[in-house]
């Protein structure tokens, strides 16, 4: 029977059905990263560092990830259409205290309980996303969906931000999210049936377990912070950072002990016996550490380039297509049940690809069109990984801890996405400074080139009227400026090929570790026979 009648009025055709759920998705998720293309605009707004705004990302995601084990016990409580409801009008309220308010702290809060309170709208779409789907087809291919348009989100957001942000004030953003979800809410309620319940058994909301949901989103954060702030700090220089990390082993300490003890564990931790579970999370953290995150690449794709945020905006689209390619191509070899290590050393092997077309990019006289395909093939490879590796994960554990399963996937995603924004400041901190004080050697008044570079700017100046005085300081300027350029061009380099190697390295465990696995066993029951 098909589930879909039981929830969508009798005259809403199957295409708008999945277009309403699309327009519903779309906002929410984007709201995961809604500004990562004005992160300057927001640190001006909030008087803040754009580190600041990094952690503000990562506080939503923080907020998804501890709100999820909660979130059910409300889904299954409260009708849906109701439920649903309720997470429209607090996310409105949450964006309109945004959009009137500018004090640090209360951004942060709201960052983290708006995390919180999309995790009750991505519950409800995701269960609409599966209902149009047949039973043994719909956890794959819901997945599919659903990770399809997270991924994609990515490049509607640079477009998005690329108009709010060169046409209105940064705060007018949470405004325009606001009037971007209507159109998909409302098309929705009228689409749904009355009185929907997209749950089998309702649960009561007494003996919420709101201690564990304290201690592991307080857990969260104090990592998240080590990580993004421990550069900022120095590190172990840092008394804070001490106590950051002696708070983190306490928390950890008293979560273990209290989801060992409880009935009903917040999360259940015995999925972490299961050897293809550990695998599933190790290599779900190990791609997106090495994605390709095209921040390290974005000074170069602005300057050297001279792409605007709209082209910019644009050529993302190319990405986008690649993760549509590779969802689909994935979630096909999944159903026809195709080798799983072949599936991921060809989503590596298309980043790798990637990154390899970026190095040499980066050396020459590169244009917009340059980019489209390794654009394409990132995209791709994404594709590729994230629905395999989700899928492998979830599916390595038994169908009733598999809740638990989900729920450390999306740690996992908040842990690797925030040692990659890591990462990638502290490369940049570090090569930017190797590079520049190279460069600092060479670019003296006594290198021609550089002479000849500095006098060029300085006829530059003189032609705009500018007096011999000023024409000196506007060179030096300039050429201090183009020195930067290029060495944040050589950071660049650096980090695509450095990434390219653990790409390498990550392609040959999955390709040769099963097969040393299997010689090993056999080696142990020779040597230890039992």
């Amino acid at each position: 029977m098909d589930q879909s009648s039981n929830i969508f009025k009798s005259w809403v055709p199957k295409w708008l059905i999945k277009a309403v759920i699309f327009l519903v998705i779309l906002p929410t998720v984007s709201m995961l990263a809604g500004y990562i293309g004005g992160i300057n605009s927001a640190a001006s707004y909030y008087g803040l560092d754009p580190t600041d705004i990094q952690f503000s990302i990562v506080l939503y995601y923080v907020g998804i990830a501890s709100f999820f084990p909660l979130e059910r016990r409300f889904f299954s409580y409260f009708a849906s259409k109701t439920y649903f409801l309720m997470s429209v009008l607090l996310f409105t309220a949450i964006n309109l205290v945004l959009y009137n308010t500018n004090d640090a702290l209360l951004f942060f809060i709201l960052r983290f309980l708006g995390g919180a309170v999309t995790v009750a709208m991505i519950g409800i779409t995701l269960s609409l996303i599966f209902s149009q789907f047949h039973s043994e087809r719909s956890r794959v291919l819901g997945y599919a969906v659903f990770y399809g348009t997270l991924l994609i989100s990515n490049a509607f957001t640079y477009l998005f931000d690329a108009y709010v942000f060169q046409n209105y004030d940064f705060n007018v953003m949470y405004l325009a999210i606001i009037y971007v979800q209507i159109p998909g809410v409302l098309l929705l309620f009228l689409c749904l049936k009355t009185n929907i319940r997209l749950h089998n058994k309702r649960f009561p909301l007494h003996q919420l377990d709101w201690k564990s949901f304290v201690i592991y989103s307080s857990l969260l954060t104090l990592i998240a912070y080590v990580l993004l702030y421990g550069q900022y700090y120095n590190w172990f220089e840092s008394i804070r950072i001490w106590v950051c990390l002696g708070t983190i082993m306490l928390l950890l300490a008293t979560f273990i002990i209290m989801q060992q003890k409880n009935k009903r564990p917040f999360i259940d931790l015995t999925i972490y016996k299961f050897r293809n579970f550990r695998i599933g999370g190790a290599l779900l953290v190990l791609y997106y550490i090495c994605k390709g995150d095209l921040s390290a690449a974005n000074t170069f794709l602005f300057n050297d380039m001279g792409l605007d945020s709209y082209h910019y905006a644009y050529i993302m689209f190319f990405n986008a297509l690649g993760i549509v390619v590779g969802i689909a191509l994935t979630a096909r070899f999944l159903l026809s049940k195709r080798n799983m290590r072949l599936i991921w050393l060809t989503g590596f092997a298309f980043l790798l690809l990637y990154h390899i077309q970026m190095f040499f990019i980066f050396g020459s006289q590169a244009n917009e069109e340059s980019v489209l395909l390794p654009l394409f093939f990132q995209g791709l490879g994404n594709g590729i990984l994230m629905l395999s590796i989700v899928m492998f994960t979830i599916a390595s554990v038994p169908e009733s801890k598999s809740f638990s399963a989900s729920l450390s996937g999306v740690s996992f995603r908040f842990f690797a996405f925030t040692v990659s924004l890591a990462l990638i400041s502290f490369m940049n901190l570090r090569q930017v400074s190797v590079h520049y004080h190279e460069l600092g050697n060479s670019v003296t008044t006594l290198n021609y080139e550089s002479s000849k570079r500095l006098q060029l700017y300085e006829n530059a100046a003189l032609a705009n009227g500018a007096s011999a005085m000023k024409a000196k300081v506007v060179a030096k300027k300039l050429l201090g400026k183009a020195v930067a350029i290029h060495t944040n061009t050589l950071f660049a380099r650096d980090y695509y090929y450095f990434m390219g190697i653990v790409i390498f390295l990550i392609m040959l465990g999955i390709a040769l570790i099963p097969h040393f696995h299997f010689h090993f066993r056999k080696i142990g029951a020779k040597v230890i026979p039992i």
